[in-house]
């Protein structure tokens, strides 16, 4: 059972947190601090890194993940802070409606020991703190999880991208349908998701292919577009035989049949 004293060391100031994190990059031997403005963060997708003609998220960027709910933006997004820290990155997740799964993030590449968990009260305060990690500089990237706010985006975000630009950090956001076209009016860079196909191993749906437009950039030329092979957690460990052995099944569309294939293995 956890006891009070033990609660009250694992609540920490989020400054001596950050400073914690950068020390650990350093001990790894990789300076965490700001690269050249051109500079660019993995994706964790090197179709979608190419795709974006900056060789991955370009330093500066608030990034709109945009697609319906199940379109994979989350793991999109996950799978960026793992790439993100394999380079040496520090890394943070606010997540106001506490949607954020630990074991999945962990599954997808994610070092839990060193990712800034942050749970804002509501999503006026996570756009605000977003803006404090933006402008303090420590953080490489961070997810803002707004998907699942009733009350669509605060306003705040266009602070929030000029914060980004000027200490050349990346925010990858993700937001619900209510706030999305308001969020795409200020991110630099929009990246459309649309579902393809579904990747299945006998009856078990273990990911799916999803095509990603990039429909804005504001440093690079946008409306390139990359298929992504996405995988649920428990699918990353039969990935080689998955990429071996997939074939997409003949699609075919008629009134009475959704317009979406299955590929099995």
């Amino acid at each position: 059972m956890t006891s009070k004293t033990d609660l009250a060391r694992s609540v920490r100031p989020l400054p001596e947190l950050l400073e914690t994190l950068r020390n650990h990059g350093l001990r790894r031997g990789v300076d965490p601090g700001p690269m050249p403005p051109r500079g660019a963060l993995p994706t964790g997708q090197p179709e979608l890194d190419a795709a974006l003609r900056t060789g991955g998220w370009p330093r500066g960027a608030l990034a709109l993940l945009d697609g319906p709910p199940g379109s994979g933006a989350t793991s999109l997004a996950l799978g960026s802070l793992a790439a993100c820290q394999a380079a040496g990155g520090v890394v943070a997740y606010l997540d106001p409606a506490g949607s954020l799964d630990p074991a999945t993030a962990a599954r997808l590449g994610v070092a839990l020991e060193w990712l800034l968990i942050v749970r804002p009260a509501n999503a006026a305060e996570a756009v605000e703190l977003a803006g404090w990690l933006a402008r303090d500089g420590r953080i490489d990237a961070f997810v803002l999880d707004l998907a699942d706010m009733p009350a669509g985006i605060p306003r705040g975000l266009d602070r929030l991208a000029g914060l980004l630009v000027r200490a050349g950090g990346v925010g990858l956001l993700l937001a619900g349908p209510r706030g999305r076209e308001a969020a795409a009016r200020v991110a630099g860079v929009r990246l459309e998701l649309r579902r393809q196909a579904w990747l299945t191993v006998g009856r078990d749906l273990v990911g799916q292919r999803v095509e990603a437009t990039v429909t804005r950039h504001r440093w690079a030329l946008a409306g390139a577009r990359a298929e992504l092979e996405l995988w649920f957690a428990e699918g990353r460990r039969i990935d080689p035989l998955l990429r071996a052995a997939a074939t997409p099944a003949e699609e075919r569309v008629t009134a009475d049949e959704p317009a979406l294939r299955v590929v099995g293995a």
